[in-house]
């Protein structure tokens, strides 16, 4: 005998091995409906299901991106010439780094005091001010650092930094991720292990 039931009922009862069958109407008059019935394990069968989970949050992590997205409150920049265009220089993989200043992901290391921050940006910036020190770092000739992480999350940055290995989390799982100078290429590389 079968008897009509509420999705939560009837998912009750298939969870306790019962068997459930699904049935659409499907009309083909008006007033007239014809029932055609799967079990509803076929029904379900090939489908992803997607649960809701409190997330566990990482507070360094989160307070990383933070900084990152958080604009900083730096001098106003000295006002650019109107110059002829120029057409951008070529960097590795048709990147592009215009004359006016660098925009997107940044690891710039004060010329000053030698503290870190790294952060994105929308804006083109030509110097950084050091929130410690409050000094200027002028941006120029920086070098591209490309993160690729394990888990899966992929990079790239423009980076001042002198030193041979340097070390950023990547901006998906908040890992550190190892990088070395790569001369030849002229540019930071992750560490394959």
């Amino acid at each position: 005998m079968l008897q009509e039931m509420k999705l939560e009922d009837a998912l009750k009862k298939f969870l306790q091995g019962k068997k459930v069958l699904v049935a659409p109407a499907r009309a083909m008059d008006p007033g007239k409906e014809r029932y055609l019935f799967r079990s509803l394990e076929s029904v379900l069968n090939g489908k992803r299901f997607l649960v809701e989970v409190a997330a566990v949050e990482n507070p360094d992590f989160k307070a990383a991106v933070h900084q990152m997205v958080t604009p900083e409150k730096l001098p106003p920049q000295e006002t650019i010439q109107e110059e002829p265009e120029v057409a951008p220089m070529e960097i590795n993989k048709n990147m592009t780094q215009e004359l006016r200043g660098y925009a997107g992901f940044l690891h710039i290391r004060c010329e000053h005091c030698g503290k870190t921050k790294t952060f994105c940006t929308k804006h083109q910036l030509s110097y950084y001010g050091c929130k410690e020190c409050g000094k200027k770092t002028d941006l120029k000739n920086l070098k591209l650092a490309f993160i690729n992480c394990e888990c899966g999350g992929t990079t790239k940055y423009f980076t001042n930094e002198t030193a041979e290995l340097i070390e950023l989390n990547c901006i998906n799982c908040g890992m550190p991720v190892a990088l070395k100078y790569n001369a030849k290429k002229k540019l930071y590389e992750t560490i394959r292990s």
